[in-house]
């Protein structure tokens, strides 16, 4: 049998008892001088297996749920500008004003309304470059449309701010949780192995450890064996059909 078949859950789940000093595991251990010695290096090993397992982002839904209402507000910002722009065109007083005004559109939204359809990643990449291409006439142009208290001007800044947020949002989603390396849960591993197997040792030096070896030692070689059948020779599934005695073997398929 091998400790190193065991899986973490099972590993922690063994220790749980022995580093918990309410508990008789533990009490039975701490009344062993050869044992006692060692019940720190077991808590620090227990809690190591516990550091290495991976953890979800905590902050994983909260973030979703911005980038979607970011993702909303930039949708309507595209097509309400991009609408605003084509009655600007429509109601000009001349060609040329006309013209200027599809120009200045399709120097913010070059694609089109098609701009909501990308990733919110591309879409924050999108409104930096439409900001980056405004020039300070265009800018005079957009300031000079007012909509009530506000402009123009005000609202395709607006745009801009809200892909950028959108945009950090999309990269804060994007950025792992620090959970630990595969190099780290087997150093933790391996750490838990080298102390309860030490533990053991100590525990077969001792006279009188009946109650160690019922209560502490048999349950974990129990587990041990199980580990040891689960990888030679794998368990049915408990929750599988059982088969009918009773169903005949399948007919020949016919000559």
């Amino acid at each position: 049998m091998a400790l190193k078949r065991l899986t973490s859950g099972e590993m922690i789940h063994t220790t749980l008892t022995w580093v918990d000093t309410r508990h008789r595991h533990h009490q039975l251990l701490a009344a062993v001088p050869e044992v006692v010695g060692l019940l720190s290096h077991l808590g620090r090993a227990h809690k190591g297996l516990l550091d290495c397992q991976p953890t979800a982002n905590p902050q994983a839904a909260g973030l979703a749920r911005t980038a979607e209402e970011l993702d909303s507000q930039h949708d309507d910002l595209v097509r309400g500008g991009y609408a605003v722009f084509a009655a600007l065109g429509y109601l000009a007083d001349s060609p040329s004003d006309r013209e200027q005004w599809l120009q200045l559109r399709d120097r913010v939204f070059p694609e089109g309304l098609a701009v909501v359809s990308r990733s919110y990643t591309d879409e924050a990449g999108q409104a930096a470059l439409a900001m980056a291409r405004l020039t300070a006439d265009d800018k005079k142009l957009l300031k000079s449309v007012a909509f009530g208290k506000t402009t123009l001007l005000h609202i395709i800044e607006r745009y801009g701010q809200v892909a950028h947020k959108l945009g950090e949002t999309a990269t804060a989603q994007h950025t792992p949780a620090g959970t630990p390396s595969r190099a780290d849960s087997m150093a933790a591993r391996n750490q838990w192995i080298r102390v309860v197997n030490a533990v053991l040792a100590a525990i077969e030096m001792v006279e009188g450890n009946a109650d160690l070896l019922r209560e502490v030692v048999a349950p974990l070689r129990e587990i041990e064996r199980r580990a040891d059948r689960r990888r030679t020779t794998p368990e049915a599934d408990p929750e599988a059909p059982e088969p009918n005695p009773l169903a005949g073997s399948p007919s020949p398929p016919p000559q």
